[in-house]
């Protein structure tokens, strides 16, 4: 398996996994049992005073035409049923004006959906009724009967719920067809029906126009409530990352001092029998110094990048004689070979390679070797890093370079990040290619001339 690296850890994953506040409850329809924590409901708009006057206009047309039927002396009891869509419009309105929009940025769009398809099911039934009071399929009410769908689609737009809701608006007009002629009441005027269908049309695109630009309006505010989050949620990580850098710089100089104390008494004859446990000691204080220092490393790594003209070949060579020692100790043999000259900055470069090589000496058993080879490319050159370690599997491969993963038990995670950070610095990229049992190969793509160089340059050729 093949993985490319991008050229730093992904800040967000998908676009619904927002950060939402604890005070969130005016979405919360209940508690999750599996979960442990409140469920959410999306509620698609939230009216406020200023919108009032856009929810007025579907319940005045159906009041006109109720007017307009009590005008004409057509049966009370129909006519009431007539009027359920407007009662049915100022029960949702007085419903989800009472909804905070900022309180459902990380609602599930299937929930969203489905929510918003129920609503609108009502004024799907609340319509069909009046249809079928004043004529079935030839009652002039009949175009209203699509306002439930359209409206569901300006909101949630063509889904899989939405076009569930098409169907039933099907159905609907199929059952208005099979009705018989004494159930769908007397007859209207030609200049009443004509009247009726005229005003229909009219009502249903006044009613859907001003809900479209509403929508538009809320989805607007749900970006930018969004963007506040995220960027509250950046603040509030580059404050941790503050502190946590200057807890690590404070407990540099204690564990120096600590370290010299216990290297003292290992030179002390007096403390020979003590040696294992101070040696213990030692062990374990520079492991958290390399920690540390990975960790600051981490927290600024994109520090200024000062290249010039460096030969890989001997760049490489220094790498690994740094390593041997380590190397030794866990019985790996190193080789290097090949050459070729790129602009970088050679200490940069040096610590992501470090980075690079370690954890393939990490991965190789005793008796392996970590081999890395050096290739001139045609865009610059290539690094190669080759170990006979006991590869990853596929699940691994795609987790390395995120941030503070690893595999080993005195890992940080931090390596992979580190040099991915350095190669993208200098227009470079990282690539993996592991599979189990087979061992790892790291490919190190550089660009023959730095970013810097190759800006400037774009910038006279300007």
């Amino acid at each position: 398996m093949v993985r490319l690296l991008t050229p730093g850890p992904e800040l967000a994953k998908r676009p619904d996994e927002m950060i939402v506040p604890a005070a969130a409850k005016p979405c919360q329809a209940g508690v999750s049992a599996a979960a442990g924590r409140p469920s959410r409901v999306w509620l698609p708009l939230t009216w406020g005073d200023a919108d009032t006057w856009k929810v007025l206009i579907p319940i005045g047309f159906f009041v006109m035409v109720v007017g307009i039927l009590l005008a004409a002396a057509y049966p009370t009891w129909r006519v009431a049923v007539v009027a359920l869509p407007a009662l049915r419009q100022v029960v949702v309105f007085s419903f989800l004006r009472k909804r905070n929009v900022r309180m459902c940025l990380n609602v599930d769009e299937d929930q969203k959906a489905w929510f918003v398809v129920c609503v609108n099911s009502t004024l799907l039934l609340t319509t069909t009724l009046g249809a079928a009071v004043t004529g079935g399929i030839h009652s002039p009410l009949l175009v209203t009967l699509a306002a439930a769908y359209f409206a569901t689609v300006l909101i949630v737009g063509d889904r899989r719920q939405t076009r569930l809701l098409l169907g039933a608006t099907g159905l609907a007009v199929l059952a208005l067809a099979l009705l018989p002629t004494a159930w769908t009441g007397p007859p209207l005027g030609a200049s009443l029906d004509s009247l009726l269908t005229a005003a229909s049309v009219l009502g249903v695109g006044a009613s859907l126009a001003p809900l479209h630009a509403v929508v538009q309006r809320r989805r607007e505010d749900l970006a930018r409530a969004r963007e506040e989050m995220v960027s509250e949620a950046l603040a509030r990580a580059e404050s941790l990352e503050r502190v946590g850098s200057k807890l690590a710089h404070e407990l540099k100089n204690p564990l120096t001092a600590v370290k010299a104390l216990v290297q003292l008494g290992l030179r002390n004859p007096a403390e020979a029998a003590s040696h294992q446990r101070l040696e213990v000691v030692e062990k374990e204080v520079s492991r958290v110094q390399e920690i540390l220092q990975n960790y600051l490393s981490f927290t600024r790594p994109l520090q200024e990048v000062r290249p010039r003209p460096v030969g890989l070949g001997p760049l490489v060579s220094d790498t690994l004689v740094v390593l041997s020692a380590r190397a030794d100790g866990a019985r790996v043999r190193l080789y290097a070979e090949g050459d070729a000259t790129v602009e970088a900055d050679p200490r940069r470069l040096k610590e992501a390679l470090l980075n690079l090589v370690v954890n393939a000496i990490e991965a190789t058993p005793p008796g392996g070797e970590v081999a890395v080879e050096v290739r001139p490319a045609e865009e610059g050159a290539e690094i190669v890093i080759r170990d006979t370690g006991r590869g990853m599997p596929s699940e691994t491969l795609r987790r390395i370079g995120t941030p503070f993963f690893t595999t080993r038990e005195d890992g940080t995670g931090l390596g992979v990040v580190l040099a991915r950070s350095v190669i993208a610095q200098h227009g470079g990229s990282l690539r993996y290619e592991s599979e189990p049992g087979k061992g790892t190969q790291v490919r190190v793509a550089l660009p023959r001339a730095s970013m810097r160089d190759r800006h400037a340059a774009s910038a006279v050729g300007r």
